[in-house]
Order: C-alpha cells, then structure tokens, then sequence
C-alpha cells in the first residue's frame, strides 16, 4: 500500500507574493533532505513553475489531468538537476470553476503515488472546498504590507471554516522601509508569525537562471527560512521511509543543528 503523503497547500489570498518561489524552494528543500517531493502548479489561468524552472514543451499538464484526458501519474515530470517531481500547470479558459468531481478524481490518484511530501502552488484567492479533505497543513502567504496581511486575516477564516490547520508565512520581509512590523501582522492574522522570509538578491539571481534559490546558495538568508518552514513539515512526518536509522546522520544533524541557533532578526 502506498504511503500517505502530508499535503502542504501554498496559498494567499492575492497574487505577486511569491507563492511560486516559496513552493519550488521549499519541495528543493525537502528534497535535500531525502524525501519523496510532488510539486503541483494548480493555478489554471498564471501558471508558474514551469516559467520559473525554465521548463518548455511539456504538455502533460495538471489541466489534462484534471480533466481525464490522462491520469495524474502520466503528468508527473521530473526536475532532472534535483529528480524533483513536478506536475505543472496549463491553460484552461474553458472552466472557471473546477468540478467537485474532477478534482476529487485528480487527488484521488495523487494520494496513491507514494510521495512523503505533496505542495500544492495553488491559485491566489480561496482555494476549492472539496480540496480540504486532502490537506494537512495551508502556510498562508503573505508580503508585509496592509493589503496583503488583512487579505491573509480573510484566507485565514475561512482555513478555519474547513478546520484546516494554517500558518503564517511573511515573504519579502525587509524590502520596504514604510512595511508593517511582524506584531502588527499578527494582530490582523489573529496568531503568530510561523517563518519570516527576508529579502534576499538570491531570489532574482534564481529567476535568471531558472534554477531554485535553494540550490544556488543554502546558506543565504532567503534559503535559511526556507529550511526553518521545511523542518515544521521534517518534524511531522519524520524521517524518510527510504532511509534506514543511520542514514545521512550527519547531514540530517548538521539540518537541524543549524535551525536550532538560527532565529532571524525580524521576527
């Protein structure tokens, strides 16, 4: 029988506050650490991975799957610098809605393909209700500003409508000098900040050469944090099933040694 995976929904409520960047480092970030990552681009209208990983011509897509013109394990394409498995996203302008039933079918079949770890690079606004049955956890974006922050007070609410568990994640901390501070976040939030994300030149750098943050630079600021979200998950699911109790020690050491005395300086 398959493993069940734990579902990490990257979601906001609007769009251009980095859920792409955060979704691609953070599966990069787990899989460093041994797991078995699926990355699904749902947003049928401004897909993005394929664009940020330099990824052209593949046109077995999350759309086709979901609408049953194949299976989802057909869509499956692998990352090869990482053997990142990835199911990117298409174009759908005939369906603004998705069917309860289609989307069933879709995750259905997600959950029997083995992986430790699914993230979800969702569409900005309030994601499907026939969804929530799949998923363990929602880190609900956020940049640090007014707008961005109430809008993830409403995605929150409504997380909490599904008895969903959720978190709080402020991307791009540090970019603006006229930004909210994090307790002023956290007050329209309505709990605590789970990671702050600084600003960091990595991000461009990863979008010129299509290539994840994580893996050009780990030990810079940006892919720190993402280490600091991915060991939330780590620690919830536990080890890989793939690694026996010896297994990389030192490396899985050195992972949570280095997390233990990072905090950063924002929070």
């Amino acid at each position: 029988m398959a493993k069940k995976p734990y579902v990490i929904l990257i979601a906001s409520q609007k769009g251009g506050v980095g859920k792409t960047t955060v979704a691609v480092n953070l599966g990069t970030a787990l899989k460093y650490q041994k797991y078995d990552v699926l990355l699904i681009d749902t947003d049928r209208a401004t897909y993005s991975i394929s664009e940020h990983l330099g990824i052209n011509g593949i046109d077995n897509s999350y759309t086709r799957a979901l609408n049953g013109e194949i299976d989802a394990k057909e869509a499956v394409f692998s990352y090869e610098p990482l053997d990142l498995n990835l199911i990117l996203g298409g174009q759908d302008d005939d369906e603004k809605d998705v069917n309860p039933e289609k989307l069933n079918r879709f995750y259905a079949q997600v959950m029997k393909l083995g992986y430790d770890f699914v993230i979800i690079d969702c569409h900005p606004g309030l994601f499907e209700e026939p969804l929530s049955k799949y998923i363990n956890d929602v880190a609900i974006l956020t940049t640090p500003d007014a707008t961005s922050a109430k809008s993830s007070a409403k995605l929150a609410k409504y997380c909490e409508r599904q008895k969903l568990t959720h978190r709080l994640v402020i991307n791009r901390s540090g970019s603006s000098k006229f930004e909210l501070a994090s307790e002023d976040i956290e007050k329209l939030y309505g709990d605590v900040v789970s990671v702050v994300i600084p600003e960091d030149q990595i991000v461009q750098e990863s979008a010129r050469k299509h290539k994840p943050a994580y893996m050009i630079d780990r030990g810079s600021t940006f892919s720190l944090a993402i280490e600091e979200l991915a060991r939330t998950y780590v620690l919830r699911v536990g080890k890989p099933e793939s690694q026996g109790p010896d297994a990389d020690r030192e490396e899985r050491k050195s992972f949570f040694e280095k997390l233990g005395g990072w905090t950063l300086g924002s929070r």
